[in-house]
């Protein structure tokens, strides 16, 4: 039987996964060299992850997707203090 709730909520979380992906991508697009290659492998998972969430089947795996969506978040809105130099140039 379809979880029709579940597939709402997936969709939802695909959505909020590409946005993530965009703030990434700020980053990477314009300046590949300069742009620490640990932010270009999270960026990377995190297209894996956009991809996966759409597919979720269960409640728990939503649940799991979401946390590492947070994770994913945390991470490049607080990339300023993560950078050595305080900033990446965009």
């Amino acid at each position: 039987m379809v979880d029709y709730f579940v597939i709402a909520k997936a969709e939802v979380l695909s959505e909020k996964a590409h946005g993530i992906l965009a703030k990434y991508a700020k980053y990477t697009n314009y300046d590949e060299i300069g742009t620490p290659e640990a932010i270009i492998d999270i960026e990377n998972s995190l297209a894996i992850l956009a991809k996966k969430i759409i597919k979720c089947q269960s409640e728990e795996e939503i649940n799991n997707a979401a946390q590492s969506l947070v994770i994913y978040e945390n991470i490049i809105d607080n990339i300023q203090v993560l950078s050595p130099k305080g900033t990446l140039s965009v």
